[in-house]
């Protein structure tokens, strides 16, 4: 039989599985919102000598705490069956396709970059997107101004990783068309070939994080205005309290690395589009 992925034909094939492990991660995220709102009232309850909002805060972070755990438990077991099911069909596919034993191995390693995708990136990109849409949904609540500027920052950074995209796709290709020959070179066992074969690796592999980091300083310092808009802000408001400006910034930064860790989502995606169209290649 010959396997065809996409990330969507995953999904849909174990779809009752994964929705289970998102709706989990998204009770744990509703909850993971509401702290800072609770948190701010019981800084200002402990002020005024009272103490139900430290009780409410205690409340959530528990369940919290109790959702995130069963997630984690049951995340483990989902995405490993699907890598063991994924990985035996590339090999199936990759033989029926008459691949050189280096593709077989290179392409079935690949397929656990596609089970960790589901188990890792995606998880951590919904709950990214999850905490920026909240943040700035209780931002809006707090302040508009502050709402606006976040939503100028999203549109920045998006610009940012718009016109990186193809550069991420193609040193990834290229990276990925050397490995492919990694069995093969190690094979000749000949010093210059299997020298030459690491040093392009590395090549690749430098390239796609100096564009990496490239990108990581200038969100950086979107970010940091942004931030520093929310404090000036937040603490000129003439009915701010210690609680309310507390769970102003805390959303702010819940913002800031929410949207900070999206694009990088985004490169793993990009990323695994690659692979996916390597794994699918007559």
């Amino acid at each position: 039989m010959n396997y065809l992925f996409s990330l969507l034909s995953i999904f849909k094939r174990f779809k009752r599985k994964i929705s289970l492990t998102f709706i989990l991660l998204s009770m744990e995220n509703i909850l993971n919102l509401l702290i800072p709102f609770f948190l701010g009232i019981a800084i200002n309850d402990l002020i005024n000598g009272k103490y139900d909002g430290v009780l409410y805060f205690s409340v959530i972070f528990f369940g919290m705490l109790i959702v995130g755990v069963i997630r984690r438990v049951y995340d483990t077991r989902v995405y490993a069956g699907i890598y063991s099911n994924l990985a035996t069909e590339t090999v199936e596919s990759q033989i029926q396709k008459r691949s050189s034993d280096s593709q077989v191995v290179a392409r079935s390693n690949l397929v656990e970059k596609i089970s960790d995708f589901f188990e890792y990136e995606l998880p951590t990109g919904f709950t990214s997107l999850f905490a920026v849409v909240g943040s700035i949904i209780m931002l809006f609540i707090f302040d508009y101004k502050i709402f606006v500027a976040g939503i100028g920052a999203i549109i920045l950074i998006v610009l940012v990783y718009v016109f990186s995209e193809k550069k991420i796709f193609g040193y990834n290709k290229s990276m990925n068309d050397q490995l492919d020959k990694h069995v093969d070179i190690i094979s000749s066992k000949k010093k210059e070939s299997i020298f030459s074969h690491f040093k392009k690796i590395a090549f690749w592999k430098i390239k796609l994080s100096d564009l990496e980091s490239l990108n990581y300083g200038i969100i950086e310092v979107i970010l940091f205005g942004l931030i520093i808009f929310t404090l000036v802000i937040a603490a000129t408001q003439t009915n701010a309290t210690p609680g309310s400006i507390f769970a102003i910034l805390a959303y702010v930064i819940d913002f800031a690395e929410g949207v900070g860790m999206l694009p990088f989502i985004y490169q793993q995606k990009v990323r695994l589009d690659e692979i996916v169209t390597r794994i699918n290649a007559a």
